[in-house]
């Protein structure tokens, strides 16, 4: 009998450390995949980096004699390429192109901005808000003689160009991300003008 009790209790105490060692290994495994699923979101790798972005630019206004008169709409697309120093701060270079659609042809015009690109991610997360800031040259081309359609682009001009933005993104595996964000542009192309801009990106 006291045989058989000491061989049950070495068969349970076998059992109870089995039983914890076990839920050791799957706390140590689901903790191992809760960092990786961290890591795997970390957009902190440094390294390149690139986005692409469609932006839509509304409640235009210009500025002449007059003072500020409403403009059209213009759509773009810019394509940015660049560095991440960490996961808070990104550095690129951009180049975009945008067009304003209009039925009247001597208000249509396209613009070839070319600018630095900054980027402050505020926090480390899958959900992160951000600020950024373009800073740079943009030239266009645009129809104009008396007002009267001329039925070509036959003026060019450029200025500075500035785009003050923010934003949130998402945080997607491989380093990737979306991001949606507000931004007001400057320009003086033909005049000073600025409107309030929508801004849609993925980053790889």
């Amino acid at each position: 009998m006291k045989r058989c009790a000491i061989f049950m209790i070495l068969i349970l105490a076998t059992v109870g450390v089995s039983s914890a060692q076990q839920s050791n290994i799957d706390n140590l495994k689901a903790s191992g995949s809760k960092a990786q699923k961290m890591r795997d979101y970390k957009f902190g790798k440094r390294g390149y980096f690139g986005n692409a972005s469609f932006t839509f630019t509304d409640f235009s206004a210009f500025l002449d004699d007059e003072g500020w008169l409403i403009d059209k709409p213009h759509y773009g697309v810019d394509i940015i390429n660049g560095y991440s120093f960490n996961p808070y701060l990104d550095l690129g270079l951009g180049v975009g192109a945008h067009f304003q659609p209009s039925k009247d042809k001597t208000e249509q015009f396209i613009m070839l901005p070319v600018y630095l690109y900054f980027r402050y991610n505020i926090l480390d997360r899958k959900v992160s808000p951000y600020v950024a800031a373009k800073a740079g040259w943009a030239g266009a081309v645009y129809r104009e003689k008396n007002g009267e359609y001329v039925g070509k682009f036959n003026k060019w001009g450029g200025s500075t160009y500035t785009n003050l933005e923010v934003g949130a993104m998402l945080r997607l595996k491989g380093g990737k991300s979306v991001n949606i964000g507000v931004g007001m542009p400057w320009y003086f192309i033909p005049l000073l003008a600025t409107g309030i801009s929508v801004n849609v990106g993925f980053t790889w």
